[in-house]
């Protein structure tokens, strides 16, 4: 049976145009935001400010520039905010939803092999929410 974590630990902010979801497991685990708790109080706040930039802005609008924001992996979608030298992996929802779903600490210029792996962690993530969500088993009724 599926762990639902209360709302106000799965989401991160409910922004003018998006909301900001940490994605969960079945079991309820939330790696992303596992890894968010364990940051410095000042990269957490650049993190915030990354989301909720593009969460409170006009739709259509919210551009960052690519050193905060980019496009990891076109083919599933995947984004990531960088504050510092963290990138938080995500993708958009048509419910106008950002979900934050794995992270990962840079240490080199280039993705490297383990730095690959935390994306397709992140490919497999959305997969998974978007089944879940098709089933009706993802967020709790």
């Amino acid at each position: 049976m599926p762990q639902y974590p209360p709302p106000e630990e799965f989401i991160l902010h409910d922004g003018l145009t998006f909301r900001v979801e940490w994605y969960y497991t079945d079991d309820g685990e939330m790696p992303a935001r596992g890894c968010y708790l364990e940051l410095p109080e000042g990269d957490q706040m650049r993190l915030l400010y990354l989301v909720k930039f593009m969460a409170d802005r006009p739709f259509g609008s919210n551009r960052l520039p690519a050193t905060m924001y980019r496009l990891e992996d076109a083919e599933n979608k995947i984004y990531a905010f960088k504050p510092h030298a963290h990138r938080f992996f995500n993708f958009t929802t048509e419910g106008r939803a950002i979900i934050l779903t794995n992270a990962y600490r840079k240490h080199s210029k280039k993705m490297t092999k383990q730095d690959l792996e935390k994306l397709a962690i992140s490919a497999t993530s959305r997969q998974d929410y978007l089944r879940r969500v098709r089933e009706g088993t993802y967020y709790e009724n």
